[in-house]
């Protein structure tokens, strides 16, 4: 509590007794002005006097008021001396008959409000006290010669009737003035309570809304935007300040009406950040309701589905090829058999039959080459078909990826090749040849696109998951034509090529290879504002072993067709 709250009881306190006190003064002057005092009535200094003191008091009470430490104690004492002030003035204005007895009714008020139960008996009994001691002073009036005072009346039964007339209404104001403090104070820290708890739970809502990684945004019936969390923000990528009172489709353009259906079934929607990144948004839509039947607005909460979709898609190509790959080796296992018997056939034939047109013998000729490269081809398929992980061993993928453009620099003079790696260093868990094949074998499809003169970036930057998990990705971008979209789902499969000559296995080996050494590989085309093409591939970093990772042996110029190992 502030001290300006701290001191607020006492503060009031002081407005009002000075309140009262003008009140009285103006009475004062107001009554002496309509009826003036004649010349054998002096003017009632002493009721002046009683004034004036009551101001210097207020006075003294705010020079003291900052140094207050205990506000109950002082604001008793000051009650205390406001009863004996009061009694003073029923003194001074007729005594028992005095018309100020009322004024104590604001002594138990002031003690009902901002005292304890037992200090406001306390105060009860004292103002009683001087009541009597007022009774008391004027049936033995020590200063008659001074302050003459009217006579009691006769009977002792009329005074006792009018002692009790003065003080059974006092006391029963008293308890009713309590009776109606301790509810007050009841209802006060109730409500006290409540306001507590409807702000911690106004926090925690608060807490809940900004720690979920889901955006929500909040609108009007009008699907005007009223709020936003913090998640809804990053994931948009816009000012949280510049989201308030647009409209919704205005901010997620694509989120057009006819796709929003109220329900908590998922639907989704493309949309791209100010910054040009493409996202798939999950969201779902449900009406903001203040009571069972009082809609308010909406409520719209959404997810980045992007990397997701992504795991998906890889996973169902991961899929599709397993299955495409153990149908094609065991048709290529069965296609194997006959071809051998014909093969061997036709050798014979050969061998026994000599035609002597030139044109048969070489149609001859044709059918053993054909029979001989296809069964060639099965043959590498079937290879292709079971490649299993070799032995792994820590490697540094970027030396190898450096030793590996030295190489391609030499036996391709007319492409340029940027090297752009984050450290000389990065050391992960994989097979190395299978490693080398997997990069030779994407830089070798960048050459074809860019028919060997172009300029091909080698990048490599890193991904901090967790302290405990860092990844390595490796950028290989060409400047070629690139990737057309409809054939993008595509590049991966075994046998699909663009290509006039060649199998369509290097990118599905290069995808298999990278698979089996925990890695993960994309295509897309740039998005840097140049056509061409980006491979990214992903490998998680190895934990150190005690003893240093071998060094990777300089590698010897390799045959374009060569097979992998």
């Amino acid at each position: 509590m502030t001290t300006s709250n701290f001191h607020s009881p006492l503060k009031n306190l002081l407005a009002f007794r000075l309140f009262l006190v003008t009140l009285l003064l103006g009475a004062l002057i107001l009554f002496e002005f309509i009826w003036p005092q004649k010349a054998d009535n002096p003017v009632p200094v002493p009721l002046y006097s009683f004034v004036i003191l009551t101001y210097l008091l207020n006075i003294l009470y705010l020079l003291i008021l900052p140094k207050i430490v205990r506000v109950g104690r002082f604001i008793q004492q000051q009650l205390l001396i406001d009863a004996t002030l009061i009694a003073g003035l029923l003194y001074l204005t007729g005594g028992f008959y005095s018309v100020f007895f009322p004024l104590f009714y604001f002594i138990i008020l002031g003690g009902t409000i901002y005292l304890k139960r037992q200090h406001t008996i306390t105060l009860l009994f004292y103002c009683t006290f001087l009541y009597l001691l007022l009774i008391f002073a004027h049936t033995y009036n020590p200063l008659q010669n001074f302050l003459p005072l009217p006579e009691l009346v006769s009977s002792n039964r009329e005074v006792v009737s009018q002692i009790f007339f003065n003080l059974a209404p006092f006391y029963l104001t008293a308890f009713i003035l309590r009776f109606i403090a301790q509810e007050r104070l009841d209802i006060h820290n109730r409500l006290q309570e409540a306001t507590r708890n409807l702000k911690e739970t106004k926090d925690l809502n608060k807490h809940i809304i900004a720690s979920i990684d889901s955006g929500l945004i909040t609108t009007n019936r009008e699907l005007m935007i009223n709020s936003i969390n913090l998640a809804g923000v990053t994931i948009l990528g816009l000012d949280k300040d510049k989201i308030f009172n647009r409209a919704l489709q205005s901010v997620i353009p694509n989120l057009q009406p006819d796709k929003i259906r109220v329900g908590r079934r998922r639907q989704e929607i493309d949309y791209e950040t100010p910054a040009h990144k493409h996202l798939v948004l999950g969201f779902s839509f449900a009406p903001l309701m203040k009571s069972q039947h009082h809609n308010i607005g909406w409520i719209l909460i959404f997810q980045d589905l992007t990397e997701l979709k992504k795991i998906e898609h890889r996973l169902q190509e991961a899929r599709k090829m397993a299955a495409i790959g153990r149908l094609s080796a065991g048709i290529a296992h069965e296609i194997r058999n006959p071809l051998a018997s014909i093969s061997g056939s036709i050798e014979l034939l050969a061998q026994e039959i000599r035609f002597k047109d030139e044109t048969q013998q070489r149609l001859l000729q044709i059918v053993l080459k054909e029979s001989s490269r296809l069964n060639h081809l099965i043959s590498d398929f079937l290879g292709f078909s079971r490649i299993e992980g070799k032995e792994q061993s820590q490697t540094n993928i970027i030396a190898l990826l450096q030793d590996l453009v030295f190489l391609f620099r030499s036996q391709c003079p007319n492409t340029t090749f940027t090297e752009k790696y984050h450290d000389n260093e990065f050391i992960i868990k994989a097979n190395p040849e299978q490693l080398e094949q997997i990069f030779w074998n994407l830089i070798q499809n960048s050459l074809e696109a860019m028919t060997n003169s172009g300029t091909i970036t080698i990048t490599s930057f890193l991904e901090k998951d967790s302290p405990a998990k860092t990844e390595i990705t490796i950028v290989i971008c060409d400047n070629g034509p690139g990737i057309k979209k409809e054939i993008t789902e595509k590049i991966f499969e075994p046998f699909f090529t663009t290509k006039n000559s060649g199998t369509g296995l290097g990118l599905y080996i290069t995808f298999k290879l990278t698979q089996i050494n925990n890695g993960v590989i994309t295509l897309e085309n740039r998005k840097d504002n140049h056509t061409g093409t980006c491979a990214h591939v992903t490998f998680p970093q190895a934990p150190r072993d005690k003893q240093p990772p071998p060094l990777t042996q300089k590698m010897e110029p390799k045959d374009e067709n060569r097979p992998p190992e």
